[in-house]
């Protein structure tokens, strides 16, 4: 009788282990790890976070029931890794190509809803976009209701495409709400298609498949640690605009996972303790949703649930001449469009801009703190400590009743 995991199992575990070692190192022989104190307790916070996200995506789903995942991934401010928009109700799939799937779902208050079909989870060699979808240029009932069916086979109506050969699709929905605290969307996923009752049985308890999971788990550790906590950095810095300075940035140039719906603009803000960084649009983006948002340098969203850390077309004040101007700032200066730091000297700074016709990049400043006011319209909208607190109670309580946890 065999009393060891098979020599397949076995090295999948192995490998699993040497990555995490591997893209830890990775993040330790960056600049910013090595030059700058502050970032290294959060890369270490980072591994451990993409561990668990490695298994949320890799290892957890049962292929038997297909559900909606929600709050295990680009959702709350628990899983920030790839720097989510704290105002994108995201919910992840995981899928089998060989079935078919109904899909049913509310629209509530959303502005707009999203769907990326990949096939294969990000980190496989194969892995690619094979379908965006606008749910909004599908028939859409009045009152928001919808329904879709996902399968390799066509079908007629509202369909998503699936790819036969593909035994693990990674669906991302995006749903866009402007004001947490309104009408959240609803959906439901089932599987339609008749299978056996013991259809998925090895893959809850073969090796060879829990080997194939774990692999999978691997290239998606080491796909989040190269291409979101490393990379991204690196090309804002070196590529793109630079130190305080934004740069245009097209939907899927970060990865697959990218929204070719966006228009995205990036910065890196590097801000001495008496700095600020004044963000300039001359027009208000004309797209369905946008915002801008602050995050740290890895690639992690900062704490949005209690800190003002993000700004959308919802919550923005408009200055008098159509423009939007906001503050990044370490310190509050007062001024309703505030972008916390939450304490860092270095982060990213994020514009999203969806479905828009026009492709704006603001513009940056660099002022000392005593000169913000040197720099912003004299209408410039102006908030009291009070109305601040009341703002991040209002925040945090809508991110309850959004995420309720």
């Amino acid at each position: 009788m065999n009393e060891t995991a098979s020599p397949e199992l076995k090295g999948a575990w192995e490998r699993f282990n040497a990555a995490q070692n591997e893209v830890l190192g990775w993040m330790e022989q960056t600049d910013r790890f090595k030059t700058v104190p502050q970032h290294r307790a959060k890369a270490y916070h980072t591994m451990i976070e993409a561990l668990a996200m490695a298994y949320n995506f890799a290892v957890a789903p049962r292929m038997s029931h297909p559900r909606l995942f929600v709050n295990t991934g680009w959702q709350t401010d628990m899983y920030t890794l790839g720097q989510n928009a704290p105002d994108l109700f995201y919910v992840t799939a995981f899928l089998d190509g060989k079935q078919t799937y109904r899909l049913t779902g509310t629209y509530g208050d959303c502005v707009l809803i999203l769907a990326q079909v990949i096939n294969h989870l990000s980190g496989h060699p194969d892995s690619k976009a094979i379908g965006n979808y606008d749910l909004s240029t599908f028939d859409i009932k009045p009152d928001g209701s919808f329904e879709f069916i996902l399968s390799a086979d066509k079908h007629e109506g509202n369909w998503m495409a699936l790819d036969r050969d593909c035994p693990y699709h990674f669906i991302l929905f995006r749903r866009f709400m402007g004001d947490w605290n309104q009408t959240k969307p609803t959906m439901k996923l089932e599987r339609i298609s008749e299978i056996p009752d013991d259809h998925y049985d090895a893959d809850e308890f073969d090796e060879a498949a829990m080997a194939a999971r774990i692999d999978r788990a691997t290239d998606f550790l080491k796909y989040l640690i190269k291409d979101f906590n490393i990379n991204l950095y690196e090309w804002y810095t070196k590529t793109g605009g630079g130190y305080n300075n934004m740069a245009f940035l097209p939907g899927t140039i970060t990865s697959q996972v990218g929204s070719p719906t966006s228009n995205y603009a990036m910065a890196v803000f590097d801000l001495a303790p008496d700095e600020a960084l004044v963000i300039e649009l001359d027009q208000v983006p004309d797209g369905v949703y946008w915002s801008l948002q602050t995050g740290d340098v890895w690639s992690r969203s900062m704490n949005f649930t209690h800190r003002q850390t993000s700004l959308n077309m919802h919550h923005a004040a408009i200055d008098a001449d159509g423009g939007f101007r906001a503050v990044v700032a370490h310190k509050d200066p007062g001024v309703a469009n505030w972008l916390d730091t939450t304490g860092r000297a270095q982060g990213t700074v994020v514009f999203r801009n969806y479905r828009a016709t026009r492709q704006p990049v603001p513009s940056t400043k660099k002022v000392k703190f005593s000169e913000i006011s040197d720099v912003l319209p004299l209408a410039t909208k102006k908030i009291s400590l009070g109305e601040r607190k009341a703002a991040l109670q209002s925040r945090a309580e809508g991110f309850l009743k959004l995420h309720g946890e």
